[in-house]
């Protein structure tokens, strides 16, 4: 059954999905007294005490029909952490998101997010007789990662490609090493380099921007979203 835990005035959670992230959100739900009154899992199917406020999908692609189909019975804002959906998968999230919030998250941390904010920030200052520079992107995962290269990866390309007016020159993937990641932009002009790396150890990390984005979720309009209107928000608010 749900984990019961103390309310502390957050929202009451569904965690579908029992893998590495499912189960250390449902860790950090206990650490922190944020009420799971939904869980769901392939082994033991979907155990519901009440709606929840808000669903963190954490599972497979096999899993989003009966997910999407409880979110929009019941109306519930929708973090999907899963990113090796199909293309027809990511249109029938827009089409939940039309009632509900839905957080497209495929990389639930906050330092992602500054990685992309330095590399916009590094892509208006090379445009100049400076630069250009030469960019790559590296990424690691252990062995096992369900696909290559990383969504994390495709998105750190985009948001250079998008900022620079330039493509990354490469983009490298490895699979060995350990928990959970690395991900790494190397900017290279005139005899030097740049490398902005961010690496993850522990699946605790994840799990706390998942909270994050249940939060936010919780009291947001519907439509389709990412961490990084998540995130820019949730600075904005922070600024003086």
């Amino acid at each position: 059954m749900p984990d019961e835990v103390p309310a502390t005035g957050g929202p009451a959670l569904g965690v579908v999905g029992r893998g590495r992230l499912g189960s250390a959100l449902l860790a950090a739900c206990r650490a922190g007294g944020t009420r799971v009154s939904l869980t769901a899992s392939r082994r033991d199917g979907w155990q519901v005490d009440a709606v929840p406020d808000v669903l963190v999908d954490a599972s497979a692609p096999e899993a989003h029909a009966d997910v999407l189909a409880y979110c929009t019975a019941h109306r519930v804002p929708l973090v999907a952490c899963v990113s090796n959906l199909t293309d027809a998968q990511w249109t029938s999230l827009e089409e939940l998101a039309t009632v509900v919030p839905v957080v497209r998250a495929t990389n639930l941390s906050f330092a992602h997010y500054v990685q992309l904010r330095i590399a916009e920030f590094t892509a208006a200052l090379t445009r100049g007789p400076l630069g250009p520079t030469t960019t790559t992107v590296r990424e690691r995962h252990p062995i096992g990662k369900a696909h290559r290269p990383s969504a994390t990866a495709l998105v750190l390309a985009q948001t250079w490609a998008g900022a620079s007016g330039r493509t990354v020159a490469d983009i490298a993937d490895e699979r060995a090493g350990l928990p959970v990641s690395e991900h790494e932009l190397t900017h290279t002009w005139n005899g030097e380099s740049l490398h902005v790396r961010h690496h993850v150890g522990s699946w605790a990390v994840p799990a706390r921007g998942a909270l994050t984005a249940a939060g936010w979720a919780r009291t947001a309009a519907p439509g389709l979203v990412t961490m990084r209107t998540v995130y820019d928000d949730l600075t904005a608010r922070s600024t003086p």
